[in-house]
């Protein structure tokens, strides 16, 4: 496809003109011009005779060129120029674009809401719309379609991560761990000042010492009425922090910590191909946060495709990445 041509029509001549004693004709029916003519690109053509390859009526003022063919702006528009993904109407000029490929007119930045699940851009074309929970939370209809509604589906997702950890090495006692869904209210509480608005969960665990034995007891908490892998997701990056501090003795940086939890989420979603989990990773990726995001590439860039053993043991030895 040619670079797109953005021209103005020439003005037209008021009188018959003869070119070396011959005749005029029109490009477009090759019949004699007598009186005024439109010239473009060399050729003549009678004034309404220069048409629309789309809409093929006479084209008046600007015009423009795709793949040898003219069109009126109307017609170049919508079926050259992309389409804002809230209005459905051709985008000219500056847009934005979301991590799904949205692209909406800049003027709507202003207006629109985002969903607090999967960051998508709530509109009717987008995603049929939305809602908005009791904690505030903004949810597109298509992660609401998804959500997980009842504390048992929460505890399967529980069991299937955990499973699924255990071939990398990643062993957990699961009478040890206890699952709290929880609203946004409640998760903001629970995690105080390490709370992110990246995070959908939250660990604490409790350590007895009795002599030289350790006991531990991990409360997991994560948001509730979220989609399945989201869920899962955020299942693998708590269990990761109850695997540290049952397997660490060393206090981990928070950049070295978060992003070996956020690892693991990859790692559980990697040989995943639904588009939850292609999502979710690309949102690992292109996390901003200097702790989750950095601490996540981090991590991925020194650990991905090697043994997953060298990454547990550089846990142990280090405490910062």
């Amino acid at each position: 496809m040619k670079a797109v041509k953005f021209l103005f029509l020439l003005v037209a001549f008021l009188f018959v003109e003869l070119a070396n004693g011959q005749e005029i004709k029109c490009k477009y029916c090759q019949k004699p011009i007598i009186g005024d003519y439109i010239v473009v690109d060399g050729f003549k053509y009678h004034k309404n005779h220069f048409l629309c390859a789309n809409c093929n009526k006479p084209i008046e003022g600007k015009y423009f060129t795709q793949n040898d063919k003219y069109y009126d702006e109307k017609c170049f528009e919508n079926l050259f120029l992309p389409k804002c993904a809230v209005c459905n109407k051709p985008i000219n000029g500056e847009y934005l674009i979301d991590s799904f490929g949205n692209k909406i007119h800049k003027h709507h930045e202003v207006e629109i809401e985002r969903c607090d699940n999967c960051n998508r851009i709530i509109s009717e074309n987008t995603t049929n719309g939305g809602m908005k929970y009791n904690d505030g939370r903004k949810i597109c209809n298509v992660c609401y379609g998804k959500r997980i509604n009842s504390t048992q589906e929460y505890k399967s997702a529980l069991s299937k991560v955990i499973k699924r950890l255990k071939d990398y090495g990643l062993k957990f006692n699961e009478s040890s761990i206890s699952l709290k869904i929880v609203n946004l209210n409640e998760l903001q509480q629970v995690s105080g000042s390490r709370y992110s608005k990246s995070i959908r969960g939250y660990t604490h665990t409790l350590i007895k010492t009795l002599g030289s034995k350790k006991t531990f007891e991990h409360t997991i908490y994560v948001l509730s009425m979220i989609p399945t892998k989201y869920a899962e997701s955020t299942i693998a990056h708590e269990l990761m922090h109850v695997w540290i501090s049952e397997n660490i003795t060393k206090k981990l940086t928070p950049k070295l910590e978060e992003g070996s939890c956020n690892y693991i989420s990859y790692i559980y979603l990697k040989s995943d191909y639904s588009q939850d989990a292609i999502d979710i990773i690309k949102q690992l990726k292109e996390n901003t946060d200097k702790i989750y995001g950095e601490g996540y590439r981090k991590v991925f860039e020194q650990f991905n495709g090697r043994e997953f053993n060298l990454f547990l043991n550089y846990l142990k030895t280090n405490t910062s990445i």
